[in-house]
């Protein structure tokens, strides 16, 4: 399970931690509710062009996650399988939701979206799982495209 996250540059990593902490919160609910076992999260990923962001080092690393960021050509590899449209990322990255398109980039082949884009007033975070255990359908993503910050 990975979440994946977009986010304007005026926001805060209070806001961004507090909207990651409230989504994992419900995707581990939903799980629950699936019975499906508990997952564990490692990863975060956000655009590959917010990958020079202090702020967002700073909230992976208080949350203790790897910081993952698919190429703008891997987020688009998967606008097909997004769930909402904002017309702000369509323009900026040429998808319909960059925190879902992250997500399921670097979720990898057979990820489908747990969780759709929840937004704060400056970001906005989705949750992206492979169906392991036949709970939700496959889909088929390309993350050849998809690269680790290195430590």
């Amino acid at each position: 399970m990975i979440p994946g996250v977009g986010f304007a540059s005026a926001c805060a990593a209070w806001e961004l931690e507090g909207l990651i902490r409230e989504v994992l919160a419900e995707a581990r609910a939903v799980l629950n509710a699936a019975r499906v076992e508990p997952i564990e999260i490692r990863q975060l990923a956000a655009p590959a062009h917010k990958s020079d962001s202090r702020m967002l080092a700073s909230v992976a690393r208080e949350l203790e996650l790897e910081l993952v960021f698919p190429s703008a050509s891997a987020l688009v590899d998967c606008d097909e399988e997004v769930l909402t449209e904002s017309a702000r990322a369509r323009t900026t990255a040429g998808v319909g939701s960059v925190a879902e398109a992250a997500a399921l980039a670097a979720a990898g082949e057979g990820a489908r979206l747990l969780l759709p884009r929840r937004l704060s007033a400056r970001a906005s975070c989705a949750v992206a799982r492979v169906d392991t255990h036949h709970v939700f359908a496959v889909a088929r993503v390309d993350t050849h495209h998809v690269f680790k910050e290195s430590s």
